[in-house]
């Protein structure tokens, strides 16, 4: 009697660990956007007296080699400016009127973030 509890026992966790590693195993994918981009500047101060102003962000040289084009750049609020160029590397964004803190995003095709912050 106690071998056969012994062995449903064995079984009964050999069973639970199939299952463990059934649920964990195909989790396991390759980590996408753990890579950084840098944007140069990472900092834009458009508080000057002009009710619409340019800034062009570039993507840090030292990243360049590992882009993967093309890129999405992007804002945080569309209300204080949007990206009104983008081509390689770089892309230009306008401020509207309005005022206040705003952020622009670039995304390569693999995931790769990076940001920078404008003040306007």
């Amino acid at each position: 009697m106690r071998k056969n509890i012994r062995v449903i026992l064995a079984a009964t966790g050999i069973a639970f660990g199939v299952i463990i590693q059934a649920l964990i195993v195909p989790g396991c994918e390759e980590a996408k956007g753990l890579r950084g981009l840098g944007i140069i500047p990472n900092f834009a101060d458009l508080t000057s007296g002009f009710t619409n102003f340019t800034q062009t962000f570039v993507v840090d040289q030292a990243d360049l080699d590992a882009l993967s084009l093309p890129l999405e750049w992007r804002v945080a609020n569309p209300q204080l400016g949007n990206i009104t160029s983008q081509g390689g590397s770089s892309a230009s964004y306008t401020r509207t009127g309005l005022t206040g803190d705003n952020s622009i995003f670039v995304t390569d095709q693999l995931g790769a973030e990076g940001s920078a912050a404008i003040r306007q």
